[in-house]
């Protein structure tokens, strides 16, 4: 009677070891494929598009008949794009005699709900008083983000009396004529065919940049972002060495070496002095 009673419990100890190592199979099996497609997503290949040519309706800083630019579409509200402007800045201060800098709306509206009236509110700026107020109004607008664009009580109309207007007045512009030319189809159309030339370039973050208008992935840093433009610039200098050289050029090649790695919460630190 024991023997039988040794053996049951044998047989039953080799059922249970038998179906716990299956589980563990099974469970191993379900975590080694969530980390296969978990790591395929990861390792994505950045694909590169292409922006629309710089046009004389772009706002432009820097040097106009630079070979080498650099386009941001960029939404006024979007923490991000608040997180490059000083990083942004630096390269304008330190690259404005060898690449001119364009900046296009793209406003998110789907989630920042005052993206649209500070486009609005730029463009606007630079109808009234040119380039001058134009970069003017996107500076302050950047500089008092969290000032004007984190109040979600408010309405757009609301924020524009509450705080646009008041910086409109503040670069010496007429604020009723601010608000006329806010809501004009001027500004509509402008903004509109910044939105038509990013969506020609499928993008899909802001701020997303282009250098000799092939997308770039977003540099995490000063000097990851100087060492595109000066790969650029380095390109640009070898192109019109072999062009007055007899060969025939017409385009700068850009070929940049960054790690991909930005979206649209990214932490950027200038390294600049």
């Amino acid at each position: 009677m024991a023997n039988t009673s040794s053996s049951k419990t044998t047989a039953w100890f080799v059922v249970g070891l038998i179906v716990l190592v299956t589980v563990v199979v099974i469970v191993a099996g379900a975590m080694s494929s969530g980390s296969n497609a978990s790591s395929s997503s990861a390792n994505t290949g950045f694909v590169a598009t292409t922006a629309a040519a710089i046009t004389p309706t772009d706002h432009v800083i820097g040097n106009p008949n630079a070979k080498v630019s650099l386009i941001e579409y960029g939404d006024f509200e979007c923490p991000a794009c608040g997180a490059y402007e000083p990083l942004v800045q630096q390269l304008i201060n330190n690259f404005s005699s060898t690449v001119k800098f364009v900046f296009r709306n793209y406003p998110l509206t789907s989630i920042h709900p005052f993206a649209m009236v500070g486009a609005e509110a730029a463009e606007a700026a630079g109808m009234m008083g040119g380039p001058a107020k134009y970069w003017a109004m996107h500076n302050l607008l950047y500089a008092k983000q969290t000032e004007w664009s984190t109040n979600g009580n408010l309405t757009p109309a609301e924020v524009t009396s509450q705080y646009l207007n008041g910086y409109a007045q503040s670069l010496g512009l007429n604020v009723t004529t601010f608000d006329a030319d806010m809501n004009s189809a001027q500004v509509a159309n402008k903004i509109q065919a910044d939105i038509t030339t990013g969506n020609a370039a499928q993008i899909n973050h802001t701020p997303t940049f282009f250098v000799n208008l092939e997308q770039i992935p977003n540099p995490t840093s000063y000097a990851q972002f100087q060492t595109v433009l000066e790969q650029a610039l380095a390109s640009s200098s070898a192109s019109s060495a072999s062009a007055s050289s007899g060969t025939s050029s017409s385009a700068v090649p850009v070929s940049v070496t960054v790690v991909p790695g930005a979206s649209s919460t990214i932490t950027v630190t200038s390294t600049a002095k």
